[in-house]
């Protein structure tokens, strides 16, 4: 079953993630926050998933 996802709210949701990460001490999150900006909606779902984000949650209604 194939879902549309909101892109834009994904985005946010790893730039939010990756973000907390760099503020608790990881510095080279900012490397992949900057990647995340410039990825296409393609990417950015493989992405989500290669970090086990259920991709239903950001199901565009």
């Amino acid at each position: 079953m194939e879902i549309q996802v909101d892109v834009e709210r994904l985005r946010e949701h790893l730039l939010d993630e990756y973000g907390s990460a760099v503020f608790s001490g990881f510095p080279a999150a900012v490397l992949d926050a900057w990647e995340i900006e410039d990825m296409d909606g393609y990417e950015l779902c493989r992405k989500a998933e290669k970090l086990g984000i259920d991709l239903r949650k950001f199901q565009a209604w």
